[in-house]
Formats: C-alpha cells, sequence, structure tokens
C-alpha cells in the first residue's frame, strides 16, 4: 500500500511567499565593489567669506576644514560699525564649541588680524564681544586656508 504525503499547510504558504520576496530583490545587491561618485578635489588654498551678526556680550563661530599644511589668515573685513573693536579668533572644534587658541582684538581692515601656520585638520574662527560693543553688530571675515 502507497501512502500519499500531504505538504504542511504552513509550508504551502511559505513557499510563494519565498518566490515573490526572491523576485522582488532580484534587482537590488550589496556590491561593495560599486564605486560612488568621487567628489571633485577642492584647490588649495581656498579664500572664503565668513558673514554674520554678532549680539552684544555673545560670540559666533564657523568651522573650516584644511586639506594640507599650510597658512590661515583671518581678516575681520568689514562691519556696520566701522570703529567698534571686537575679538577675532582661531582655534579647535571642541565638542559644539571653538576652543581658542590665537586671539586678538580688532577693528575692521584691509590687512590680516590673525596668521598662523596649520596643519591639516578641523579649526574654527570665532568672533565674540570683548564687552565694547553697545548694540549687535553685522561683519564679514575673510579666511585663507590650505
Amino acid at each position: 500500500m502507497v501512502m500519499a504525503r500531504s505538504t504542511p499547510r504552513r509550508l504551502q504558504y511559505s513557499v510563494p511567499a519565498l518566490l515573490v520576496l526572491a523576485l522582488g530583490t532580484a534587482g537590488c545587491s550589496n556590491n561593495q565593489n560599486a564605486s560612488a561618485p568621487t567628489p571633485a578635489p577642492r584647490s588649495s588654498p581656498v579664500t572664503e567669506t565668513f558673514q554674520g551678526t554678532l549680539p552684544v556680550d555673545g560670540s559666533v563661530w564657523r568651522l573650516i576644514t584644511a586639506i594640507q599644511a599650510g597658512s590661515l589668515t583671518a581678516r575681520l573685513s568689514a562691519s556696520d560699525q566701522p570703529t567698534a573693536e571686537v575679538g577675532l579668533a582661531v582655534g579647535l572644534r571642541h565638542g559644539g564649541a571653538c576652543l581658542v587658541t590665537r586671539d586678538v582684538i580688532a577693528q575692521a581692515g584691509s590687512a590680516p588680524q590673525l596668521s598662523l601656520a596649520v596643519d591639516g585638520g578641523d579649526y574654527c574662527v570665532k568672533v565674540w564681544d570683548p564687552g565694547r560693543l553697545q548694540s549687535q553688530l553685522a561683519f564679514t571675515v575673510t579666511i585663507t586656508y590650505p
């Protein structure tokens, strides 16, 4: 006597589900050899402007990345209060803050107020009120870095 084997009901539903899953993912792959677009290398040195509004007793800063060793300069190039003196600094980013390593009190001018040698890495340029502002100050800082 030959006995017929029956397929368990759970298996009957699993086979179609696996087939749909296999067909749905056939076009997907995790190919590690696929190449992502490579960003164009940036030239060095770079000159950029950092514009902002400095509140009374406040500070603002911008993060920059030097791609190699070289010279970093910072210049308070313009302000809406030309005779106002503010702090201008270069430092290292430390968490969510700019840890100042070099600073000067400056007025807007045509020559860099800060110039220093840097290695490749992340730096910050900071503008702050040393307690001399009577009202907020709109400013522009020109930064050149490798």
